[in-house]
């Protein structure tokens, strides 16, 4: 079901919860797909919905596969909380605090870093993140075939470092094989924020965590939580799955956010 289908039935739980809080990924989601990861700019209708948000509503978050320091630079508002690398680091107090756990695994990247260098070809990045790393593909001439013909090494090379992978779009992801995800972190963020409803958004599998959680969030009683899956050509089928509603492609999350927060200043008077 498509978000603006469910105003007066799943969303009308949300409109009138006094510490409601939005958590939301960024790349597809808050800003459009981009060739290379630099070139990624959050839209500038997001960046005002979520400026507002951030001054009717309990918590305004970003968290992202990008480290917390990238994410924070590219979204660049204040009042918000930045959460890096699905959830291992968060900016705070004017810098980057990595999860203990995820630090002690700092060499088994950098192993990983030197056994990825004679996989660099034309089209390929390799993105060192500090508490993750990432190899994107999508640049390379058929980015299909790169991900057939790279899979066996890369799940190799993971596996000899001791880190897990994941996938995304057109990227591979090595992480510290702990017991954190996006679905943890929103969780985490609606308890230490004391929320009473929460909403995540997101696109892509390492969101399926985060949209699964606020299913269960809300079958367990402890937080009125909803899921919105952003819809492209190139969603995975976890987000469709674990989706409570869906938001078509980056558009269709202004008109969502636009929506809140007229609901919100409608709420209150």
């Amino acid at each position: 079901m498509f978000w603006h289908n469910a105003k007066n039935t799943l969303l009308a739980g949300l409109r009138d919860k006094p510490r409601l809080g939005l958590v939301t990924d960024m790349d597809g989601t808050i800003s459009p797909l981009a060739p290379h990861p630099d070139l990624a700019e959050v839209t500038p209708r997001c960046r005002d919905m979520l400026q507002k948000l951030a001054s009717t509503i309990s918590l305004v978050a970003v968290v992202s596969g990008r480290s917390a320091r990238d994410v924070r630079e590219r979204v660049a508002l204040p009042g918000l909380q930045y959460i890096g690398n699905h959830g291992l680091e968060r900016w705070a107090d004017g810098g980057v605090r990595v999860l203990a756990e995820a630090a002690a695994y700092r060499p088994n990247i950098d192993a990983a870093l030197a056994a990825l260098e004679d996989l660099r070809e034309p089209g390929i990045l390799v993105e060192d993140k500090g508490a993750t790393l990432s190899l994107h593909y999508r640049q390379t001439a058929d980015p299909e075939a790169a991900r057939t013909r790279l899979l066996p090494t890369i799940e190799a090379i993971a596996a000899a470092s001791g880190l897990v992978l994941s996938r995304g779009h057109m990227v591979f992801e090595m992480r510290p094989p702990i017991d954190q995800d996006k679905g943890t972190a929103f969780r985490s963020l609606a308890v230490e924020y004391g929320l009473e409803g929460a909403i995540f958004i997101g696109d892509d599998r390492t969101d399926a965590a985060a949209l699964e959680a606020a299913r269960r969030m809300r079958a367990e009683g402890s937080c009125y939580a909803l899921g919105v899956g952003v819809v492209s050509a190139a969603t995975p089928r976890a987000v469709l799955e674990a989706a409570d509603l869906l938001a078509s492609g980056v558009s269709g999350v202004e008109s969502f956010l636009s929506w809140l927060v007229e609901a919100r200043m409608a709420s209150s008077t």
